[in-house]
Parts: structure tokens; C-alpha cells; sequence
């Protein structure tokens, strides 16, 4: 499932590069992560992913990005919790619907500032989301940072409980992609 994603994604930028003559670039898996941050009553927590697929197209100076891609596998995160993994696994029937994936549709740069506007698709659901963040350039290596709400009633997921309570609905992913 994680080869078909990620091919999916790969094919949606071959086809944008080769139309507009552009330059596919890889993350770095080493260095990228996403995080996401939920609350429920009696404490908070976060779990991080490090296996992050994406891609941007960009020209050969690395000074526009013309489309962003990003791919991880919801079995991925780690809350160093087994037990609240599993849950938010079974919450999000991440066997169902292994992937979390963002796609752009536009990218817009000011100086050091991003945004970026496309489909996420969580839980089988796509909705439209629009990203903001910084962008850094330091020789041929780029780093996307930035972080932003969603709320898990949006993809169709109930928030997971303990003791008969509820995580509050939202929750916040934090991003670092970098590619060179």
C-alpha cells in the first residue's frame, strides 16, 4: 500500500514536469517528520512520524515550487504510548485507510513565508486545506516548517475516548520537510 501511494503521488508530479518541464526532488527522510497534537481532559500528547514520502517540482535553481506532495502511513506515528497507537490505529481504521496525504493545487512564496493550497485525504475523506509556513533555503536543501488545525469530525473520524470521555476534536499537525 505505502509503494501504490507513493507512486501515485509520483505519477501525479511525473506528469506535471514533464508538461511543464520542471525538476522532481525527494525529502529527506532522515530530517523530515510530521507530529500531530491532541488534548483529552486528563492530559495531552503528541506522536511523531519520520517516514514521510514526498515531493516538490521545482526548476533547477530551487527558487519556485510549483507543486508539493506528502505521504505517511497513519501506522507511523509514534506517541511512545503502544497502547494509545493502537487505539488512535483502531480510531482511525488505519487498516482501512493506511495513508494521510496532502497534494497541492497551488504554492505561493513570500520571502520566507509559504502557503500552499491542496487536498488533504485522511480516513478515505479529501477536503480542501490551505498550509502556511516558512520556507528556508540554504545551498541545495530546502525546509518546509509549519504547523496548522483540523478536526477529526471533518474526516469522518469520532475522536477516540478514555474513560468514557472524548479527545477534544481538534488536533494539530506540525510539519519539517526538507529535500535536497
Amino acid at each position: 500500500m505505502k509503494k501504490l501511494g507513493l507512486l501515485l503521488i509520483c505519477l501525479v508530479l511525473v506528469v506535471s514536469a514533464s508538461a511543464q518541464n520542471k525538476v522532481k526532488v525527494s525529502n529527506v527522510k532522515e530530517e523530515s517528520s510530521i507530529t500531530y497534537s491532541m488534548n483529552h481532559p486528563l492530559h495531552s500528547w503528541s506522536g511523531e512520524s519520520k517516514e514521510i514520502n514526498s515531493v516538490i517540482l521545482t526548476d533547477d535553481a530551487r527558487s519556485a515550487i510549483y507543486q508539493v506532495a506528502v505521504s505517511a502511513k497513519v501506522s507511523t506515528f509514534d506517541s511512545k504510548n503502544a497502547n494509545r497507537d493502537s487505539h488512535m490505529m483502531e480510531a482511525t481504521e488505519a487498516l482501512k485507510y493506511p495513508n494521510v496525504t496532502f497534494v497541492s493545487s497551488s504554492v505561493t512564496i513570500d520571502g520566507s513565508d509559504f502557503t500552499s493550497s491542496g487536498t488533504m485525504t485522511f480516513h478515505g475523506i479529501s477536503q480542501p486545506v490551505a498550509l502556511k509556513g516558512k520556507i528556508a533555503k540554504e545551498g541545495n536543501k530546502l525546509t518546509f516548517t509549519g504547523n496548522f488545525q483540523l478536526k477529526m469530525t471533518q474526516f469522518k473520524v469520532d475522536p477516540p475516548s478514555l474513560m468514557g470521555i472524548s479527545t477534544n476534536d481538534d488536533f494539530k499537525l506540525d510539519f519539517k520537510v526538507v529535500y535536497q
